[in-house]
C-alpha cells in the first residue's frame, strides 16, 4: 500500500547566461546525426584556465543535500552587488507591491537569455548498446525539441521580454564514447567536455546551452575534493542532482551549461506512476529546471529571491520543487511530484515554474 501527500519544500540550486535579440532565434532544422567529440589536451588546459562565472545546483532530496542547502553558495549581497540603483523593470510602485510576496522574485539587472539552442552531449557507451545516444536517458531531446512551443517556456516571457513561440530550440547534438568509472567525474572534466564541443561546433555565446547528460553509474563533484556530489552509491556526499553554470574560455568565449546526471535513482527521481514512467520524466523534469533557471539568471544577478526569509537567495525552479512522500514497504521515500502538460501530441511531466504574475508555481502563463 502507498500513501502520499504533496507538499513544497524550500530548496536551493546553481548556473547559466544571456542577452540575445530576435535575430538569434534560430529555427528547428531537421535533426542531424550526433557529432562526435574526442578529447584534447587542449580541452583540459582550457577548462583548467577559463573562469566559472557562476554555478547554481539542484540539491538533492537526502541529509547531504539538505545540508548543501544550507550552506551553499555566495552570499546575497555578493550576488547583488552589482545591480544599478535604478535597475528594476517595473516602476517602484509595482516593484514594492510586487514584493510583498514572499516568493517573488526580484531582478538584479544582469543578462536573461531570450533566445537558445540547446545542444545535448551524451556520454554514451563506446558499443551504442549499452547505453544509447538520447534513449538511455529516456528522451530528452523530443522534450527539447518541444519546450520552445510550450506554455511552461512561456512562463519565462515575463522575466526575459519577449512572447514568441520556438525562441528555444533544440540544436547540434553531441556524443562522447564513455564508459562509467569508479572514479567521480569533476568540474573541470565537465569544462573540457563542453569545451571539446564548442570548439567542433563554432556553437558558444549567450544563446547556446550545452547539456551534459551522464550515464547510470557514473558520479560527479564539484571538484576533487569529492565532498560535494552527485553520488547515489555514497550518500554522504550525496548533495545535488544537477547545476548549471557559466563559463568563460580563453579562446571561446562565453559558453553556458548544465549537468544532468542520470536522474531515475533514489533522492532525484520522480514519483511513481507518471505519464511517461519515472525514468523520462525524471530527466525531464531535472533538465527543465536547469534550463529555466539558466534562462532567467544564468550568471546569479538577474532573477532570484532576495527576501528575508527561508526562499532567499532561490532561483526560479527552486521554489517549486514539488515533492510527496510516499510509503513503500516499510520506508517512506522522497520523490518529485511532477505536473503533466502537453505540447502536440507529446505529453510531459515536470516541476512547474515560480511566476511574478501569478505569485504561485505555474507550468503556464
Amino acid at each position: 500500500m502507498k500513501k502520499g501527500v504533496s507538499f513544497l519544500p524550500l530548496l536551493a540550486v546553481t548556473v547559466l547566461l544571456g542577452t540575445l535579440t530576435a535575430g538569434s532565434a534560430l529555427a528547428q532544422d531537421t535533426p542531424k546525426a550526433p557529432r562526435k567529440i574526442q578529447l584534447t589536451a587542449a580541452d583540459d588546459t582550457a577548462a583548467a584556465e577559463a573562469t566559472v562565472d557562476y554555478g547554481h545546483a539542484l540539491p538533492a532530496k537526502t541529509d547531504a543535500g539538505a545540508a548543501f542547502r544550507h550552506s551553499d553558495g555566495a552570499s546575497l549581497a555578493s550576488r547583488a552587488a552589482g545591480r544599478p540603483s535604478n535597475d528594476f523593470s517595473h516602476g517602484e510602485g509595482e516593484e514594492q507591491d510586487r514584493l510583498r510576496f514572499p516568493g517573488d522574485l526580484t531582478f538584479f539587472g544582469g543578462p536573461t537569455v531570450p533566445f537558445a539552442q540547446s545542444h545535448p552531449i551524451f556520454l554514451a557507451s563506446p558499443d551504442g548498446t549499452t547505453c544509447p545516444v538520447n534513449t538511455c536517458w529516456g528522451d530528452p531531446n523530443t522534450f527539447l525539441n518541444d519546450f520552445g512551443r510550450s506554455g511552461l517556456s512561456h512562463v519565462t516571457d515575463q522575466y526575459v521580454g519577449q512572447v514568441a513561440d520556438n525562441r528555444y530550440t533544440l540544436g547540434d547534438e553531441f556524443v562522447l564514447p564513455f564508459t562509467p568509472g569508479a572514479t567521480p567525474l569533476t568540474d573541470g572534466n565537465i569544462r573540457a567536455i563542453v569545451h571539446a564541443a564548442a570548439v567542433l561546433s563554432g556553437e558558444a555565446g549567450f544563446n547556446h546551452e550545452f547539456h551534459v547528460f551522464l550515464p547510470p553509474g557514473q558520479d560527479e563533484c564539484f571538484t576533487a575534493a569529492f565532498t560535494s556530489c552527485y553520488s547515489p552509491d555514497n550518500p554522504g556526499s550525496f548533495a545535488f542532482c544537477a547545476y548549471h553554470s557559466s563559463v568563460n574560455f580563453q579562446d571561446v568565449g562565453r559558453v553556458l551549461y548544465s549537468v544532468e546526471p542520470f536522474q531515475n535513482v533514489p533522492g532525484c527521481n520522480v514519483r511513481p506512476g507518471t505519464v511517461n514512467g519515472q525514468l523520462i520524466d525524471s530527466t525531464n523534469s531535472t533538465l527543465s529546471h536547469e534550463l529555466i533557471e539558466t534562462i532567467t539568471d544564468p550568471r546569479g544577478n538577474a532573477w532570484f529571491n532576495f527576501t528575508d526569509n527561508g526562499l532567499a537567495g532561490e532561483e526560479i525552479g527552486d521554489e517549486c520543487q514539488l515533492i510527496t512522500i510516499i510509503q513503500v514497504g516499510n520506508q517512506l521515500a522522497v520523490f518529485g511530484d511532477p505536473i503533466e502538460f502537453r505540447v502536440g501530441r507529446h505529453h510531459f511531466a515536470t516541476q512547474p515554474e515560480y511566476s511574478n504574475e501569478d505569485h504561485a508555481c505555474a507550468i503556464r502563463p
